[in-house]
């Protein structure tokens, strides 16, 4: 990943804090806010229940307060802005009446009683919510202020049921606004520098990562071509040593063979093993494991070629022409895997391996007609199966396993500029 494509990362994922701290910040205010303006409604409310209370319990009127004494007595809280509206019902059976308010023209007002508010008022006393935005709020809703009520419930000296409606001015948006105002700033210069402070590290823990990757890349290649080294170099010395005397020595029991003091027969059987071996080793020494451009089909051909007591390999290369020689390199190495499980675990009869191009793919393609993965291939074909998987993860293809009853087959898919994909 390039800094630049990292700063962006890493610009995009400060804001997207910012975003989330500044919402959280929003809620957590206006939940604040909300509450502190239930406090002070209710105790307005309080405060105004006592006095309409002090003047309904001084006369027994029949639960119809006197709003002259009521106007008096409440006249300090409208001059303050303590309270905005006060609404008194009278509550006969289901059906709730305004027997008072500082607003005479909403007297004598009508509407069902709620049973869920007499519940809410039962269990919780004062009941404190937003003021409905309907008819019989129209006179509130024109406020300017933000208003919310209060409910209460009390007798007058009669015992008539009441309750009484009291709507408070609040200032819950101007506090919200307010904190937002005080906190933004500090918020969005913290984020900054905190932004800034990190994106070094950021860069240094990308590039670092970025160099593990490579590492290990390298690493892979390095180990496969360890391996085909090692194999190179086990080559050299047998044929310089082991494939020469094998050779002499065949020709030599030959010659034995033709006196007559010599037992033929068995001279023979020993001579023809001795060949046997040596077609043997050379089956092995003649591929050319620094497999060059158009070599595809030969190195095939001698993994087909390297168990002639196992299952035989049938090898199927349509191609127009030869991939590079590092997809050369690694669909070899694959093959080679794959048949070598194929022949040590699937006990298959026979073994197909077929290469084709398709698109911008190379796809090879091992399959054998074994029992599949019904029985346990063992930790050996495991970890090798897994090693293969991550050469080819990092060549930037798949490799895919499918294994049942009527055999297993394994796939590899290669892009055709493999190295390219894999460097950028």
């Amino acid at each position: 990943m390039t800094p630049a494509r990292l700063i962006r990362r890493h610009v995009l994922a400060a804001i997207g804090v910012a975003v989330a701290l500044l919402c959280a910040l929003i809620v957590i205010e206006w939940r604040l806010a909300t509450a502190e303006a239930d406090r002070v409604t209710r105790e307005a409310a309080g405060r105004v229940a006592e006095r309409v209370s002090d003047a309904l319990a001084a006369t027994e009127v029949g639960g119809v307060p006197d709003a002259a004494d009521l106007d008096a007595r409440l006249e300090g809280f409208f001059a303050a802005g303590t309270v905005a509206r006060v609404k008194v019902w009278r509550i006969d059976g289901e059906t709730a009446r305004v027997v008072y308010s500082d607003e005479p023209s909403l007297i004598g007002s009508e509407r069902p009683y709620s049973p869920h508010l007499a519940d809410r008022l039962r269990r919780e006393g004062v009941v404190v919510h937003e003021v409905p935005d309907d008819v019989e709020h129209r006179f509130e809703t024109t406020d300017s202020r933000e208003l919310r009520e209060a409910f209460l419930g009390f007798q007058d000296a009669d015992g008539t049921p009441l309750r009484l409606e009291v709507y408070v001015p609040v200032f819950r948006d101007a506090w919200v606004t307010s904190t937002l105002t005080v906190y933004l700033p500090v918020l969005v210069a913290g984020m900054i520098a905190l932004a800034a402070a990190l994106a070094p590290l950021s860069i240094r823990l990308a590039r670092g990562l970025a160099a593990a990757e490579a590492d290990r890349r390298e690493a892979v290649a390095f180990g496969l071509r360890a391996r085909e080294g090692e194999r190179l170099r086990l080559a050299r010395r047998l044929h310089d040593n082991v494939l020469q005397d094998l050779t002499g020595s065949a020709l030599a029991l030959q010659a034995m063979a033709s006196r007559p003091e010599a037992d033929p027969a068995r001279l023979t059987r020993v001579a023809d093993t001795l060949a046997d071996d040596a077609r043997m080793l050379r089956t092995l020494l003649d591929g050319d494991l620094e497999v060059a451009p158009l070599s595809l089909r030969a190195a095939l051909a001698e993994i087909a070629s390297e168990d002639e007591a196992g299952p035989p390999v049938s090898v199927e290369v349509a191609l127009d022409e030869d991939p590079d020689a590092e997809t050369v390199r690694l669909l070899t190495e694959a093959a080679r895997e794959l048949v070598r499980n194929a022949r040590r675990h699937a006990q298959a009869e026979t073994i197909r391996v077929a290469v084709v191009a398709a698109g911008e793919e190379t796809i090879l393609t091992v399959a054998d007609d074994g029992r599949g993965f019904a029985e346990d291939p063992g930790a050996t074909a495991r970890h090798g199966i897994r090693l293969l998987e991550r050469a080819v993860s990092d060549a930037g293809g798949r490799l895919a396993i499918a294994t049942g009853s009527r055999g297993t087959s394994g796939a590899v898919r290669l892009p055709r500029e493999w190295r390219a994909h894999a460097s950028a």
